[in-house]
């Protein structure tokens, strides 16, 4: 019995050491996948977009003593911020574009470790199942979109994959209760980033009351609003009617973006990514495929009660993304996470014999057909030539704020008190004209947000404009902008430097 023991023991060790080998290969093939989206050692320190920009900006006004909600307008959590902040003040000893370029490693790390802790919540299902998570979540298109610069998925992900990870050894034999309020803890995180987050804590908590009781459910429960309580609360404090303003109610009030629910299915199994440039018909073809593939793997799994929880929270992800009023392309990295982990249930169901070939035909097909690998590089914006022509002194406005850390004079602009207007598109969703409903109108027909824009971008040294058709601006705006300075036109950027005004006649 003793020897029956040991060699069970020394089993257990095996398949512990052979979880971590395909962990850090996993962890390994994420690495090199996100990096390249990223545009390697060049793209750490280019601009590339809006969103990343607004939260590294929130976190740097943050750490100069700017409130969110209070001082400027942010349209989320302030989790984001938080997480950002130790990056931000590094702002203090290097370069805006080094503290970026950090910030953006962070993310990539976060990610590889997200990839980390799939294989890890898949190996209880075996290797094969371990392999599968891990290749998929790799390369999966709809997670490496967003794990590779600062946005707000990958630490949704983080949260909600580390708290299962805590309730499931919540659920070990002589475990203490206290890893059930552990793991509750972290949950409660993720809704303090992003509040689609609030819809896997309801499924959590959920699948705890209905597996385990309500003791421990409670005790989740416990603790998730204990943690969102200690994140939230500072702000909600300061600024209480803002703070419900911008996070509550300017998101429930978002007008629909025009992506069609066919685009929103595609990015979430990656084919909207990795065949961007095939045929329609094509593209849809294999995005159907997928689906099915996926509903087959979840059914599988849901009858022979395997990752029963993460169909549940397949099904509830897909059903906001689906539903929500906006979609971007980032944004199918919510349910990323879920998509691998069924997946790799369902390869865990076939028959012994077959498992190693299917996991790895899987892996491969799904890999390399809908993967991040098929993504076009990134088009690197730098906007060195820009930085040569700001001005020494005074404000610089920008219609997007990561531009300003990109040119290094975010952390000079806070310093100075220019109080950067940290989120210039998201100003519409709180003024000027709204339709039937009470939603706001897009930028082009709101006209108090472009004279506002107006007002803002003409009220520093220079404004620098890098979205092009993206800031919403109409024609009127653009010749307004024109006329108050020199617009100067750059490789992917125009740059607005106010002409002064003439001089008094008879002055020297």
């Amino acid at each position: 019995m003793a020897r029956a023991g040991r060699r069970g023991a020394a089993r257990t060790q095996d398949g512990r050491a052979t979880a971590w080998a395909v962990a850090c290969a996993a962890g390994v093939l994420a690495l090199v996948v996100r990096w390249r989206l990223l545009g390697g050692a060049a793209g750490l320190r280019a601009y590339h977009g809006y969103d990343d920009g607004v939260y590294f900006s929130a976190a740097v006004a943050l750490v100069h003593g700017r409130l969110p909600y209070r001082d400027f307008l942010l349209l989320h959590p302030p989790g984001v911020a938080l997480a950002l902040a130790p990056f931000a003040a590094l702002t203090r000893w290097v370069s805006d574009p080094g503290a970026l370029a950090a910030a953006r490693v962070g993310f990539v790390v976060v990610g590889v470790l997200n990839t980390v802790l799939v294989v890890l919540l898949a190996r209880r299902w075996g290797t094969a199942a371990a392999v599968a998570a891990g290749g998929l979540y790799a390369l999966s298109a709809a997670a490496a979109q967003a794990e590779h610069l600062t946005l707000l998925e990958p630490l949704g992900t983080l949260t909600l994959l580390v708290a299962v990870s805590l309730l499931q050894r919540a659920r070990a034999p002589a475990a203490s209760r206290r890893w059930w309020y552990a793991g509750g803890l972290v949950l409660g995180l993720g809704p303090t980033v992003k509040i689609w987050n609030a819809v896997p804590v309801a499924v959590v908590i959920a699948w705890a009351a209905w597996t385990a009781g309500r003791r421990p459910a409670l005790r989740v429960t416990a603790g998730a609003a204990a943690s969102a309580l200690l994140v939230v609360l500072p702000f909600l404090v300061a600024a209480p009617t803002a703070t419900v303003r911008m996070v509550l109610l300017a998101q429930l009030g978002r007008p629909r973006t025009a992506a069609t629910v066919l685009e929103r299915v595609e990015g979430i199994t990656g084919t909207g990514t990795a065949l961007h440039d095939a045929a329609p018909p094509a593209r849809a073809a294999a995005t159907g495929a997928v689906c099915v593939l996926l509903a087959g793997a979840a059914l599988a799994a849901w009858r022979r009660r395997r990752a029963r929880l993460w169909v549940a929270l397949l099904v509830a992800q897909v059903a906001v993304v689906l539903a929500a009023p906006s979609y971007y392309a980032n944004y199918a990295a919510y349910s990323a996470a879920a998509v691998a982990l069924v997946l790799a249930a369902g390869v865990s169901l076939v028959p012994t014999g077959q498992r190693v070939w299917v996991a790895a035909l899987t892996t491969c097909t799904l890999g390399l057909a809908t993967g991040a690998l098929r993504a076009p590089p990134p088009e690197l914006r730098p906007l060195a030539e820009a930085r040569e022509l700001i001005p020494a002194t005074g404000c610089v406005r920008a219609d997007s704020p990561g531009a300003l850390a990109v040119l290094d004079v975010l952390s000079r602009d806070e310093e100075q008190g220019c109080a950067t207007r940290i989120d210039v598109s998201g100003q519409t969703y709180l003024v000027g004209t709204r339709d039937d409903q009470g939603r706001p109108v897009s930028r082009r027909h709101n006209a108090r947000w472009q004279h506002d824009a107006v007002a803002y971008l003409t009220s520093g040294s220079a404004a620098v404009i890098v979205r092009g058709k993206g800031n919403g601006f109409d024609d009127t705006t653009m010749d307004r902008l024109r006329a108050g300075g020199v617009l100067l036109r750059l490789p992917g950027v125009r740059l607005l430097v106010p002409t002064p005004a003439p001089s008094p006649a008879g002055s020297p």
